[in-house]
């Protein structure tokens, strides 16, 4: 069997969950002799992917496509004609453009990560392109894979779609072998020693000014920091978040590698994941992973995902958010038995199952 990968995500990201999401299925189909499988990708900068050999080796390709929209360009020319040849027996575009349509003859799977764009779109430009594009391929795909529950409903609210054409297949774990033993920097110290942790993005429905509302009165209270990691810097607006709150000289950004991530995770009094909608929520398995406490939303996915391995605010209630935080922090017991529930809760997230489940979409629509 032959699946093609399309070069989108591989384009657009240099890391992430999506990019690592792909990269772990394409890997799994060729350890297990499905050599035929193709990333349809002329160059990338993505590092789950850097032992793949592209047909542009490096140098040329940092010469060549050193603009983002120069590498754009050119992987989708690419992308477009191996589509184009219909080669291969099923197609797994990894991102929403519908550029292959007109040329694709055989059946394509498009795997849905949220419905933010259409749930919130008051966080959104009302020129975001990705909107229509992202109707035209699902409405269009032989068969929708959703990463939870939550999406598939979010996903049949807005579109529509029969049940029958989505399977939900949950995102797999698969552990730095663990995390706690060889996946983390050893040489890596957190410049805190109490500290809460937040992970990723931090605009719109990251919730990320009411979570500081939500802290602020305990940083003042405790001697507790707080390290922000993933996101870029902080931009003007929230270093004025930070200085009206009165702890700017508490807080830290952190562009951390993954090793390093791990550490922070297993240093911190605990995750802290504010925002009002994930479609999935990969970092509450990473949490997990490194025995951190969970502290998280009560809505979306994040049940469906944490389960009893969490402990749950409303997010829209900064006052709610404060009080449970403070209850985790101070309670050793608290603590210790969100850690013993997570590393539980991670096993049911095997990364075999998710690539079997998503080998057999592809074998169904063959």
């Amino acid at each position: 069997m032959k699946v093609y990968f399309d070069h989108q995500i591989f384009s657009l990201q240099r890391y992430g969950g999506i990019s690592r999401y792909f990269a772990n299925i394409y890997n799994s189909l060729q350890d297990n002799g499905h050599t035929g499988c193709k990333l349809t990708v002329l160059y990338s900068r993505n590092q789950y992917i850097q032992d793949v050999k592209f047909p542009l080796p490096t140098f040329l390709g940092e010469r060549l496509l050193r603009k983002q929209r120069k590498l754009e360009k050119w992987n989708r020319k690419y992308s477009g004609y191996l589509i184009g040849k219909n080669d291969f027996d099923v197609l797994h575009p990894t991102y929403y453009h519908p550029y292959f349509l007109t040329k694709l003859k055989k059946p394509f799977v498009i795997t849905v990560h949220d419905m933010i764009h259409e749930l919130f779109p008051e966080y959104f430009s009302p020129h975001e392109q990705y909107v229509p594009f992202k109707r035209a391929t699902i409405t269009k795909a032989d068969h929708i894979i959703a990463i939870s529950e939550s999406t598939k409903n979010d996903l049949q609210k807005v579109f529509n779609i029969p049940d029958h054409k989505i399977s939900v297949i949950h995102h797999g774990y698969q552990s730095t072998a663990p995390a706690l033993m060889s996946g983390t920097d050893h040489a890596y110290k957190s410049p805190f020693k109490d500290y809460l942790l937040f992970v990723g993005d931090r605009s719109g429905y990251k919730n990320f000014n009411r979570f500081i509302q939500a802290v602020q009165p305990l940083m003042s209270r405790y001697d507790i920091r707080l390290i922000c990691t993933g996101g870029g810097e902080f931009g003007p607006a929230e270093r004025e978040i930070l200085i009206r709150a009165g702890i700017e000289d508490k807080v830290m950004q952190i562009s951390a590698t993954e090793s390093q991530l791990n550490t922070l995770y297993q240093q911190a009094m605990a995750f802290v994941y504010p925002s009002l909608y994930e479609g999935f929520g990969l970092p509450i398995l990473e949490a997990f992973n490194n025995q951190c406490p969970v502290i998280t939303s009560n809505t979306s996915c994040f049940k469906e995902v944490a389960g009893n391995a969490a402990a749950y605010f409303d997010p829209y209630q900064p006052e709610d958010m404060t009080r449970v935080i403070d209850a985790v922090i101070n309670s050793k017991e608290t603590s210790g038995l969100l850690k013993a529930e997570g590393t539980r809760q991670l096993t049911r997230f095997p990364m075999d199952l998710c690539m079997q489940r998503t080998l057999d979409v592809y074998r169904h629509l063959v």
